[in-house]
């Protein structure tokens, strides 16, 4: 089984998926800062032109490490939450590199059409559920200059405005598998994990009898309150 959350950068994804990995004792995947994707010097380095130079490969290089992780994730067993999912690379971030002038039409076709084969390899069944994160873009923006990267930090606002209209563009149209629509401005699991308990509820109602029964176990509760999978 996995889970997958799924929202936009400083929405707190790699908060939840560790905390409901923990809550339901599974595994998890993070997103990676993938460090050796060669693409990525080369289509920061110049400019616009440098960007539209690199950005299919760029694209690709993310598409097939993610394919990759997913393979790896599916031959291990067991069940994950998963941090960022493979839609939101293609449909999201290749999407607006092509909608922004970075891929030729030509391009994005080959991307795409590369795209919708590997939806039908094992690795891409669907996940159970989606957990998709939201709130006003400035919510998020508040997060990204308080909690994000140095790079995020300096990202121009009129980027995060295209990428939160993306998102919320996708997720209206989205039919691969059910979604839970959490706000992000309902709970702080940072300063208050025990926020995970109302959450874990709600995704349990979505995906009963799936999960397994840690409440039945003595001390789960707890153990999972604090981090650590039961």
């Amino acid at each position: 089984m996995l889970i997958g959350v799924a929202g936009m950068v400083g929405s707190g994804k790699s908060t939840l998926t560790r905390a409901l990995a923990a809550r339901f004792g599974l595994q998890h995947a993070l997103e990676s800062v993938d460090e050796h994707n060669p693409w990525l010097e080369r289509f920061y380095a110049g400019g616009v032109e440098a960007m539209r130079a690199a950005a299919l490969n760029l694209q690709l290089h993310f598409l097939a490490t993610r394919f990759e992780s997913m393979r790896r994730m599916r031959g291990a067993g067991g069940s994950w939450v998963l941090d960022r999912t493979w839609y939101e690379d293609a449909e999201i971030f290749a999407r607006g590199h092509y909608d922004e002038g970075l891929m030729s039409e030509i391009e994005w076709e080959l991307y795409r059409r590369l795209y919708v084969e590997l939806l039908h390899s094992p690795a891409a069944r669907p996940p159970r559920l989606l957990v998709y994160l939201h709130a006003p873009l400035e919510t998020i923006v508040e997060r990204i200059r308080s909690r994000g990267r140095a790079k995020e930090r300096d990202t121009p606002e009129e980027y995060w405005s295209a990428l939160h209209a993306r998102y919320e563009r996708w997720i209206t149209r989205f039919r691969a598998c059910p979604v839970l629509k959490l706000d992000v401005r309902e709970y702080d699991l940072v300063s208050d994990p025990a926020a995970i308990e109302a959450i874990a509820a709600r995704v349990r109602a979505r995906l009963e009898p799936e999960l397994p029964q840690t409440e039945l176990f003595p001390g789960a509760l707890g153990r999972a309150s604090a981090g650590v999978p039961s």
